[in-house]
């Protein structure tokens, strides 16, 4: 049985079609190095998207998957993202940020932080076995598009700041939305209802 493509999976492929990274799923050591899941402070975890104004994205319905693949399997858990505040990370985004862009940034909440903390623990025992990589994954399946089709739209940015020094490292650059909405019907950029 063949299964639904969706549009997260859509840009997890992408990077072929992009001079940018373009990936929804980032393992540390990339370029610029993604902090290690394992190594995140859950509590300062935040994931900024620079996206068109007519790009909407539902209140608590993002989620963010925290993996480690292994010989010995998977650790594997979504957490639904919250609203943070966007004025607060204004100057930290402001390198990456494109005229006509807007910011949204999004958060664990004080409990699902604590939820991933234990799950930390879990991959870090779990890594010491050796062959596990960890990564980030942000689904936006759940987004759509409140506006007219005209060209050329500004480009979508997904970034990720885990608690570091570093500040903002980019997980999404450059997504084209008209190709995104030009996907087949399961895996397009849907209009809001």
């Amino acid at each position: 049985m063949m299964r639904k493509q969706s549009f997260s999976k859509y840009l997890a492929m992408c990077g072929l079609a992009l001079v940018s990274a373009c990936s929804l799923n980032f393992l540390p050591g990339a370029k610029p190095t993604i902090p290690s899941p394992i190594a995140a402070n859950p509590a300062s975890l935040r994931i900024a998207v620079l996206a068109p104004e007519e790009f909407r994205l539902p209140k608590n319905e993002i989620v963010l998957t925290v993996y480690q693949k292994s010989g010995s399997g998977e650790i594997s858990r979504d957490y639904t993202l919250m609203a943070a505040d966007a004025a607060a990370e204004a100057a930290a985004v402001a390198e990456f940020r494109k005229p006509g862009q807007t910011l949204t940034v999004l958060r664990l909440s004080p409990a699902v932080a604590l939820a991933l903390r234990d799950q930390q623990q879990e991959m870090a025992a779990a890594r010491e076995a050796g062959g596990a990589k960890p990564g980030f994954s942000v689904d936006l399946d759940a987004t759509c598009w409140n506006g007219p089709m005209v060209a050329p739209a500004v480009p979508l940015d997904v970034l990720i700041e885990a608690g570091t020094e570093e500040g903002f490292h980019p997980l999404l650059q450059d997504i084209d939305i008209f190709a995104l909405m030009n996907r087949p019907e399961e895996s397009r950029l849907k209009p809001c209802p």
